[in-house]
């Protein structure tokens, strides 16, 4: 099976990112990788996804995966939630039908949180790619 994000960027984004090297593993269909962030002051990976059948510029099509550390405790992650979902063994929570997270433990103990937005998927689209996020 090909990767959703290609090797060669995964290494880049690997030694970038470091503790928050956190990529998707499955994406909608239709939707490819098309590019990479990662913000040194923020600490935060932004990995984005967009619908092969629309211009790249056509932001309404695209997704966008991010991974930042979480500064409250880990029972905490799902304040705010409208709506959870459990999704391969994952809890993903929702807040409206844009954007929904999830969070897991990371090196050293420290909570990353999982982001993930897109416009025009429903949210239990956007929680399968969510509970997708590994570590590299």
């Amino acid at each position: 099976m090909i990767p959703v994000v290609p090797p060669f960027i995964q290494h880049v984004i690997e030694h970038k990112a470091g503790g928050l090297a956190y990529v998707p593993t499955r994406a909608p269909f239709g939707y490819r990788y098309q590019s990479y962030r990662w913000d040194p002051a923020t600490k935060q990976l932004t990995v984005r996804l967009h619908d092969r059948h629309y211009s790249r510029s056509n932001a309404n099509r695209t997704v966008a995966v991010t991974a930042e550390w979480l500064k409250l405790p880990i029972a905490k992650c799902g304040d705010g939630n409208e709506k959870s979902y459990q999704v391969d063994g994952n809890r993903v929570f929702s807040a409206g039908g844009t954007l929904v997270w999830r969070c897991v433990r990371g090196t050293g103990g420290r909570t990353v949180k999982i982001l993930v937005a897109g416009r025009n998927l429903p949210a239990s689209t956007l929680a399968i790619v969510a509970s997708s996020v590994k570590r590299l």
